[in-house]
């Protein structure tokens, strides 16, 4: 992934569908998606939630169909106080998100390279230990994604 299709926008909000709605219009505003971006981004995450117990930190990539995405991007929102959303493959159990990595994709099926390159990154404890102590900069944050995506 280019380095200039990779955005950092820190939120300070108390639910999963406000962290959605917000990352969903940002991408609506910056030509990225299509005005459904966001409702088709709720509604995915409540039927199909994307909610990971990683460690040290709880991470989320909600994601859509690729009709609605314009360009490539990935989105990522480190939040100011974790918010809970829905267990993937398990909706019933809750994770505590402080990350969420919101891919948009428009080629239809190369969304899920990139979450499964995101999962790996997940797995990979150096990585989620340098998430957990991130030092607050959009630049560094920025860098350590790049860094980790191109392996």
């Amino acid at each position: 992934m280019d380095n200039s299709e990779i955005q950092i926008l820190n939120l300070d909000v108390s639910t999963d569908k406000e962290a959605l709605k917000y990352m969903g219009d940002f991408l609506v505003f910056q030509d990225i998606a299509e005005k459904d971006f966001p409702e088709k981004i709720i509604e995915r995450e409540t039927e199909l939630p994307t909610g990971l117990p990683v460690q040290s930190i709880g991470a989320a990539v909600p994601h859509t169909d690729s009709i609605y995405v314009n360009k490539r991007s990935l989105l990522v929102s480190p939040l100011k106080q974790p918010v809970v959303f829905r267990q993937m493959g398990d909706r019933d159990q809750e994770v505590s998100v402080s990350f969420v990595f919101m891919p948009a994709i428009p080629e239809a099926g190369d969304h899920l390279t990139l979450i499964r390159e995101l999962f790996t990154c997940f797995e990979d404890d150096q990585f989620t230990e340098a998430l957990a102590n991130w030092d607050g900069r959009k630049a560094s944050l920025k860098k350590l994604i790049q860094r980790r995506l191109d392996g």
